[in-house]
């Protein structure tokens, strides 16, 4: 039990009192259900466990489980850990709604903001291409111009 981490715990002892989902331990500690996921299997990996339920049975079976939820408390705080700060990050405030609530999340984006994307992207498509295709016209009108013979 002390080999694992408090976000280990935290996860473990969700499992084991209210027997939640990833899903469910996401939304409760806020943070995205892949890192639920990579806790959990971390835990499992640590302890020797055959599943979740297993290793929470290890690491909380003296502990009362509850019948339906549970009483939380020693479970860690569910502020996320500080991230370092990254040039991301600047970008994200950018962004702003634009930019993906959760950076751990597969993808977390609304459809609205999905949309947004695409627009943005077919627009810089559209004025990229037509970029390039103005700069070749100009330079095969140059080519043009000098091939021509004097009169």
């Amino acid at each position: 039990m002390e080999k694992l981490t408090p976000r280990q715990r935290a996860c473990l002892k969700l499992v084991w009192e209210k027997q939640a989902t990833s899903k469910e331990i996401a939304a409760e500690l806020g943070i995205s259900k892949t890192t639920v996921d990579g806790y959990i299997s971390e835990a499992v990996e640590q302890l020797g466990a055959r599943d979740r339920r297993d290793a929470a049975r290890m690491a909380f079976g003296g502990s009362p489980r509850a019948e339906s939820g549970g009483d939380l408390t020693g479970v860690e705080s569910t502020t996320p850990p500080e991230r370092p700060s990254d040039p991301a990050g600047r970008a994200a405030h950018f962004l702003g709604p634009l930019a993906p609530a959760n950076r751990d999340a597969d993808n977390d984006a609304s459809i609205t903001a999905r949309l947004a994307w695409i627009l943005i992207l077919a627009i810089g498509l559209a004025v990229g291409f037509g970029s390039i295709v103005t700069a070749v016209h100009t330079i095969s009108d140059i080519v043009r111009s000098d091939q021509r013979p004097a009169r």
